[in-house]
């Protein structure tokens, strides 16, 4: 009979489903990290759940509606467990580098993230912070084992993607701050009204554009939305400066130059070149005491903007915009695209004020300083030369701790882009110094690796 035919089918995917979830639980995870385990669990919940409903349908006793009803819960679930199967892909050490997580979650731990994380990587260019709330709760008759799932975690998970292969290049994880960012974003009580007066020049040029007298509320709604985007992109940059110093500025601008193709500008990320100009800003504030200064002594390179970037695509004109943007948006949203390019850097000066401040309070252990990126460089720089990778700080054999992630990505990124050259290592190099790089990038990864190790072997 149909039913019988159906509860074969759910049966035959639910068994392939589990001998799937074992084998993914029989995985090394990078870091030994818990955040795969207890999803995991999750999954082997739903799985039990979904079983016990098909079990439930085969009861002579109930009505051959109620039966189908329960069959088709387990279907349902059996999809929801395929996906739950894909939303962990690429958190093996197969894709993601097992040295880089552990220094990731104390960034979570020093910010007072108290959520579960989940790292993994993906063959895309792009870098992505998902939070997922508890959905499972909604489950009906839920089996023990997910039950005790659902309480082992800290609500929401927080999944965290990295490029993954060729563009998984370690410096270019400080972008991880970023991503921070944008959970620790909400935190704070951001306060405008400062940008009150731009914000209304920039409706009367919207307007203007527009050639509308009195812009309506839908239109001022949008205008709203891609503001408060925008500003969260920009005090996300703010979060990684302060966590990262330089090494934010050298991978988002390496990173925009390698996307090609646009210079950035979309309903929710102002244009590369203007974060990029941002960042800039910030390193050469304090004149001899900057980021920039420190960068200069040590290399005897002069840092500028576009010092890692310069096939970064530049902002067209403000009318060039608009045109532009007509081609993929309807014209209000074009007109604010291009217009608020004009006014969202006001906004710099609230949105970094208001993270120094946060972090002063909450997590100033967690912010890069120049005075730290002086130590990095005179410790590391010309040691890293040597091939020595920049596993501990201090002066002295009493006083010296493991390096921290910052310091690598910073000591890292210095000699990528001003030392590379001078790097001591056997290659059969082309003129790019292609190879240089790559034995670069297998350094950094061992120095992450032995300084986690130094650090644990401290606190045992």
């Amino acid at each position: 009979m149909p039913l019988r035919r159906a509860q074969l089918s759910v049966k035959f995917t639910l068994d392939r489903l589990r001998a799937q979830t074992k084998e993914l639980s029989d995985q090394r995870y990078p870091g030994d990290h818990q955040g795969p385990r207890k999803w995991l669990a999750l999954v082997e919940g739903l799985l039990d759940t979904a079983d016990e409903y098909l079990q439930a349908s085969s009861d002579t006793q109930i009505t051959d509606e109620k039966a189908l009803t329960l069959a088709r819960d387990a279907a349902n679930i059996a999809s929801n467990v395929y996906t739950c199967l894909d939303f962990m892909s690429g958190a093996s050490i197969d894709e993601l580098p097992y040295q880089v997580v552990q220094p990731l979650q104390r960034w979570f731990n020093l910010l007072e993230i108290d959520k579960e994380t989940l790292f993994r990587a993906e063959l895309v260019a792009n870098y992505e912070l998902r939070t997922i709330e508890n959905v499972f709760k909604r489950i009906r008759n839920p089996s023990e084992k997910l039950e005790e799932a659902i309480n082992e975690i800290k609500w929401p998970i927080i999944r965290v993607t990295v490029p993954s292969r060729a563009f998984g290049i370690l410096p270019h994880f400080a972008i991880v701050a970023h991503e921070i960012g944008h959970a620790l974003f909400s935190r704070i009580n951001w306060d405008v009204s400062s940008f009150t007066e731009e914000y209304n020049n920039l409706l009367q040029r919207i307007s203007t554009r527009l050639d509308d007298a009195q812009l309506d509320s839908n239109i001022k709604t949008k205008v709203l939305f891609i503001f408060y985007k925008w500003f969260e992109e920009l005090a996300a940059d703010a979060f990684a400066f302060f966590l990262t110093g330089p090494a934010i500025f050298f991978s988002s601008s390496g990173f925009f130059q390698l996307l090609g193709g646009d210079y950035g500008i979309s309903d929710t990320h102002p244009s590369h070149d203007l974060r990029r100009k941002i960042l800039f800003d910030k390193l050469i504030e304090g004149d001899s005491d900057s980021f920039a200064a420190v960068f200069t002594k040590y290399t005897g390179h002069q840092l500028t903007v576009d010092y890692n970037s310069p096939l970064m695509i530049q902002t067209p004109s403000t009318d060039d915009v608009f045109s532009d943007k007509s081609k993929r948006y309807d014209t209000s949203i074009a007109a604010i695209l291009a217009e608020m390019h004009l006014s969202i850097a006001d906004t710099v000066e609230i949105i970094y004020g208001e993270v120094e401040k946060y972090l002063k309070t909450h997590a100033n252990d967690a912010i890069y300083t120049t005075k730290q990126y002086r130590t990095d460089l005179e410790e590391h720089l010309d040691a890293m030369l040597s091939a020595i990778p920049p596993i501990e700080n201090g002066d002295s054999l009493k006083s010296k701790q493991p390096t921290e992630f910052a310091s690598i990505l910073n000591v890292g990124w210095t000699t990528l882009l001003a030392k590379l050259p001078d790097l001591r290592v056997k290659v059969d190099d082309n003129v790019f110094g292609s190879e240089k790089l790559e034995k670069l990038h297998g350094l950094l990864l061992k120095a992450v690796e032995l300084s986690e190790a130094r650090r644990e072997w401290m606190n045992a």
